[in-house]
């Protein structure tokens, strides 16, 4: 259910009996910045997108993909805080989410040590992640963003080719859509990507 650890039989008794399950369509808002947090949503099965936004330059950051299994660090810090989001966080695929009450969370730390080991877990991971975002944008040149971000893309979605707007993309490595234009053009010149009809592939 969560992840790859196993957790006890009393545990996981407690997750169904005070959790809510929620089947969500692709592209629909699970959080927005400003929400007062009064759950922590689990993914159970498909991908939520998770990212900062300023609504004065119109622009979006990617930080980080939750899937099967996993949750979001910054869920569990709003919860622990001000219990008000600092991310928004919109489904990338139809989803079934666990809405689980934010106060079990700090019960279940207390009671089980394979929960705490859990919510450690979920923060080294998600680090990792950051740290990674932080550096690409600090170090990588466009273009090596751009065909790591479309390679991690289609690994991730399990599919041949892609289907995003030049906007959705521009959103997710944090630039603007005239610049990914230019880029997805000279990376297709250049026989390392094919633009069709059906999608973005790499080649």
């Amino acid at each position: 259910m969560f992840s790859n650890r196993e957790l006890p039989e009393e545990l996981i008794n407690e997750i169904k009996n005070t959790s809510k399950k929620i089947n969500v369509q692709a592209n629909e808002p699970l959080v927005n910045m400003g929400d007062h947090m009064d759950f922590i949503p689990f993914v159970e099965s498909g991908t939520v997108r998770v990212f900062i936004e300023n609504d004065e330059v119109n622009k979006e950051l990617l930080l980080y993909y939750v899937e099967n299994g996993e949750t979001c660090m910054m869920s569990i810090i709003a919860s622990f805080a001000d219990k008000k989001s600092k991310v928004s966080a919109i489904t990338e695929t139809a989803s079934t989410i666990l809405l689980i009450p934010n106060h079990k969370i700090r019960e279940w730390q207390i009671r089980f040590e394979e929960w705490n080991d859990l919510i450690l877990d979920i923060f080294i991971y998600r680090y990792t992640d950051l740290m990674q975002t932080i550096g690409a944008l600090s170090f990588q040149k466009i273009e090596e963003r751009l065909m790591n971000y479309l390679k991690e893309s289609l690994n991730q979605n399990g599919n041949s080719s892609l289907r995003k707007t030049q906007k959705q993309i521009a959103n997710d490595i944090a630039t603007s859509r005239e610049v990914v234009s230019r880029t997805l053009k000279k990376l297709e010149n250049e026989n390392k990507i094919k633009v069709t009809m059906d999608g973005l592939t790499i080649c």
